[in-house]
């Protein structure tokens, strides 16, 4: 057992709290103890320092053993508490015991008390680790659950908003040239004047409800990257992105709290996971948002800054100007279950995972904080590498951009008129929604130049219209690029890293429908 222990006496009586501190030196063990004999002492004592062990005289006058381990139990500790008592009946003793003690010593017979003890701080120790696995496993669990619904409802909002977005850009592509084409045209009557007014609204309430449908749009990309939590592969992350996602999932929360600003450095891509490196922002920003409660909010302000360290990592600092961290507590904020919100507020996990995430991503994680000073969480992140470039594959073979065929493949037919709709006037496209009828369609001798297929469909998947083309010659072959909307299974994401194909997330607007038919035909 440790030689230094530190313990925390529940008794009235100076000298026996004495009696014990030599009883424990004899056994060549260094403690350092503080006696205490109210409930607001005890409990101030427990929230202000870490102990090992508690020892408690069974009764007291202002107290007793029973109301002490109730006041342990309420802030959630499980330490060794041990009774110590003159004298004690055997009810008392069964009724502390069942009550949580977990052993009692009589004072005349303090041989068995050093046993007593290393046993029950073993004892701990196994209760603790055990504690820590269970709630990682429900956490984990809860993650996969949260994952995989956030995973379907992205999915599944991502095929109309692609519709949405589609649709009220080309209203206002189409409404705006009207409107334009009026103005410079000048009015002649006071209809036409009062009707260009009315185009006029009603294409500043398009405009509107476009830019509504782009938040909701970008709100669903951060739901679809925090559901892919599961997801341990690393790769380029743009920091900035992964922290304005973590902002837009939190807002709501800080707002009542403190004032959010943001400072961004130009750093260069950090090698990490978007998903698990957003679970760590948002830890961090909740934490700070939740230490200003309950004090004025136009006093709170939560600053997060990037910027590259000394020594070129990718360096992001959280600061609050909050109530700030004790020094005593400093170095065990990233302790499992250790936390200083009221019972029921948290688990005491959350410091504890941003530090494994961020070791496991080989950055480091730091605070620095004094009470009335605010507090300061440090990120700092590895670079990316990219790995050395593969040999360049011959080039494609060029095909006309005006008038190319294009065959849209998605079994959600609002999206393949929305393509084609999108894509007039440049393009030749043809929109199947059956994957089915889109393998006749493939056949040899289809004189289709690319192909834009989901990648995600029921019976047949683009995974599989991929591998009918490549039996195919390849001067034959027409390109193929995916769309998907999320939801990927295991496979899907091996396979989208596997095939030399561009990808297309949805909801996309015109532009990068645009962008991606001419990196598929050039």
């Amino acid at each position: 057992m440790t030689s230094n222990l530190k313990i925390l006496i529940v008794d009235d009586n100076e000298q026996d709290a004495a009696l014990v501190i030599r009883t424990l030196a004899k056994g060549g063990i260094q403690v350092e103890s503080r006696r205490v004999e109210t409930e607001v002492e005890m409990r101030e004592q427990l929230l202000s320092k870490s102990w090992d062990v508690v020892i408690c005289d069974f009764t007291m006058p202002k107290f007793s053993a029973l109301s002490a381990l109730r006041t342990m139990r309420k802030l959630g500790l499980d330490l060794p508490f041990i009774i110590v008592s003159g004298t004690i009946e055997e009810d008392a003793a069964v009724e502390a015991i069942r009550a949580g003690a977990h052993d009692f010593v009589s004072k005349g017979k303090f041989a068995r008390l050093i046993p007593a003890i290393e046993r029950e701080i073993r004892e701990a120790h196994v209760r603790a680790e055990s504690a820590k696995m269970r709630q990682q496993l429900l956490i984990s669990d809860r993650m996969a659950s949260i994952g995989t619904l956030a995973a379907g409802v992205a999915h599944e909002a991502n095929n109309p908003l692609t519709a949405v977005i589609g649709g009220l850009e080309l209203a206002v592509e189409d409404l705006d040239e009207i409107v334009s084409a009026g103005q410079k045209r000048q009015a002649k009557t006071e209809e036409e004047t009062l009707h260009l007014a009315t185009l006029k609204q009603t294409l500043d309430v398009l405009i509107d409800a476009l830019d509504a449908a782009e938040r909701v749009r970008l709100i669903v990309r951060d739901l679809k990257a925090f559901s892919r939590s599961d997801d341990e592969t690393t790769g380029p992350v743009n920091i900035e992105r992964a922290i304005d996602a973590s902002i837009r999932m939190v807002q709501n929360e800080v707002r009542h709290h403190a004032g959010l600003t943001t400072r961004y450095g130009s750093v260069p891509l950090v090698r990490g996971n978007e998903a698990r490196l957003g679970q760590v922002f948002l830890n961090l920003i909740v934490n700070a948002a939740q230490a200003m409660s309950g004090t004025r909010f136009e006093d709170n302000e939560i600053v997060i800054v990037t910027d590259q360290a000394s020594d070129g990592r990718v360096l992001v600092e959280v600061r609050d100007n909050g109530p700030g961290i004790p020094q005593e507590l400093l170095g065990r904020i990233f302790d499992p279950f250790f936390t200083t919100k009221p019972i029921g507020t948290g688990t005491g996990l959350g410091l504890t995972i941003c530090h494994r995430i961020i070791s496991e991503l080989g950055g480091e994680i730091q605070v620095e904080s004094s009470p009335g000073c605010g507090t300061t969480f440090r990120t700092l992140l590895p670079l990316y590498v990219p790995s050395p470039q593969q040999e360049p594959t011959a080039a494609p073979q060029s095909v006309r951009r005006r008038g190319a065929r294009i065959l849209v493949i998605d079994d959600e037919p609002v999206v393949g008129q929305l393509i084609a709709r999108m894509a007039a006037g440049d393009y030749d496209v043809t929109a199947v929604s059956n994957p089915k009828q889109a393998l006749d369609l493939l056949g040899v001798g289809n004189n289709f130049d690319a192909v834009l297929c989901d990648l995600m469909m029921p019976e047949v998947t683009g995974m599989d219209i991929y591998q009918r083309l490549q039996e195919q010659p390849q001067d034959l072959r027409p390109r193929i690029a995916f769309m998907s909307g999320g939801a990927f299974t295991k496979d899907a994401r091996e396979f989208l890293d596997r095939v030399p194909c561009p990808h297309l997330e949805k909801p996309f607007n015109r532009a990068s429908l645009n962008t991606l038919l001419r990196e598929l035909l050039t």
